[in-house]
């Protein structure tokens, strides 16, 4: 029997084994203890606005079906018939009053509850109980200002409630970007995108401060120039937060007031302030940041970014651009034209992501270098008013946060 691989070791608070990337064993460790049996990014609510509706997506390696039912409520069920296998939803999203399997015709209601079976005189009497063979559905189901979650194998060891405590504040802001608080996601634009390497290079790279004015010089040139963005990038008063339980958030600019009326104008001003109150409206104007809800899951500016491992070394990632209700079209159109302009599949931020997460996946097969380092800033990192840890934007406080949820997560060896 192999050895138990020692995560502590592999995941050290100040640097990561490159093993962390590339053996299939860790993989099917981070699949049993993190993506089935903890909070899992699924859905948005307003992908399923109406009964019958349903999404299909994946928890890990397993197909999943989002569906809420007649009545209103939400389930996920695994996208899997119970007889032989064959998934039973085989398209995106859509409207249905059923699913059924295509290949003998088994049905299932948008609960998962087995309703039929073809040509059941074909049973015997006791070759069939249809009451322990509906789809497997998650053991738990929650959600937060519309952001769905599940946890597909366990009960969560820490509440929703907990999960997001030290980064609430933040899914609220950008929910308070629409004056009614709500966001639509997926509606303008989904973007697939593969790169050949691990999920947690993705999980650390979407809060990077570091490589910014680097990876993306030629976006940061025309941003300075064309839209107001401040061009002494290193020297803002900006932070790296880990907000506990394995998420982050980088703050990426603080406008003042007069950089705020500068971008926004005075009728998009005006509407949220009438929603939310003056102080409301520009703190929630000049803020943005970048945010991951480990283990899957990142909110930037102007989408949803959903994380999932294929293989130890093959990420698809999912960008859902996200628009707002209850705003002019033309403030979508601009979120949309300025979403196109640094992450669309040849726009000037995205694609130099991608092409260095495939350079990183290549140079962790050289075992002569077997650590990848996560310590800048460590020895100056402090302390928040809410004990969170903080440090610079161009540090890598948010990149070490995932870690100690990882450590903790991956010592948990019970089936």
């Amino acid at each position: 029997m192999n050895k138990p691989l020692d995560y502590k070791d592999l995941a050290q608070v100040d640097r990561t084994h490159i093993s962390l990337y590339t053996d299939p064993s860790v993989l099917q460790d981070e699949l049993e203890r993190i993506f089935y049996r903890s909070w899992v990014y699924v859905a948005h609510d307003s992908e399923l606005p109406n009964p019958g509706d349903y999404k299909a997506t994946f928890i890990g390696l397993v197909p999943v079906i989002v569906s809420r039912d007649m009545a209103g409520k939400v389930h996920v069920l695994v996208n899997r018939c119970m007889h032989r296998g064959a998934t039973v939803c085989a398209t995106e999203k859509g409207n249905v009053k059923s699913f059924m399997c295509p290949y003998h015709g088994w049905e299932y209601g948008l609960d998962g509850q087995l309703t039929a079976v073809a040509m059941p005189r074909g049973y015997n009497p006791g070759e069939i109980d249809k009451d322990t063979l509906n789809l497997i559905s998650a053991v738990r189901v929650e959600s937060y200002r519309g952001i769905i979650f599940a946890s597909l194998l366990a009960e969560p060891d820490v509440s929703l409630t907990d999960k997001l405590s030290g980064v609430k504040e933040y899914i609220d802001l950008y929910m308070d970007f629409s004056p009614v608080g709500e966001i639509l996601v997926g509606i303008s634009a989904v973007s697939k995108h593969l790169y050949k390497g691990n999920w947690k290079i993705q999980v650390e790279g979407s809060v990077e401060g570091y490589h910014a004015p680097v990876t993306h010089a030629t976006a940061f040139d025309v941003m300075i120039r064309k839209m107001g963005f401040p061009g002494n990038y290193q020297d803002q008063p900006l932070h790296g937060i880990d907000g506990g339980h394995g998420n982050n958030v980088l703050e990426v600019y603080r406008m003042p007031d007069e950089a705020v009326h500068k971008r926004w104008g005075p009728e998009f001003i005006d509407l949220l302030t009438q929603a939310h109150g003056r102080e409301r409206a520009m703190e929630v104007l000049r803020t943005r940041f970048n945010m991951v809800l480990f283990p899957n899951f990142a909110i930037l500016e102007y989408q949803f970014r959903v994380i999932r491992p294929i293989e130890p070394e093959l990420t698809e990632v999912r960008l859902y651009h996200t628009t707002l209700k209850g705003v002019p079209a033309k403030f979508n159109t601009r979120r949309v034209r300025e979403h196109e302009f640094f992450y669309g599949p040849a726009s000037f931020g995205g694609p130099d992501d991608y092409a260095v997460f495939d350079r990183m996946g290549a140079g962790y097969h050289a075992q002569m270098a077997p650590w990848v380092y996560l310590n800048r800033g460590y020895l100056s990192e402090t302390t928040d008013d809410h004990g969170r840890r903080v440090g610079g934007h161009t540090q890598e406080t948010q990149q070490r946060a995932p870690y100690y949820e990882y450590r903790r997560l991956m010592a948990q060896t019970g089936k």
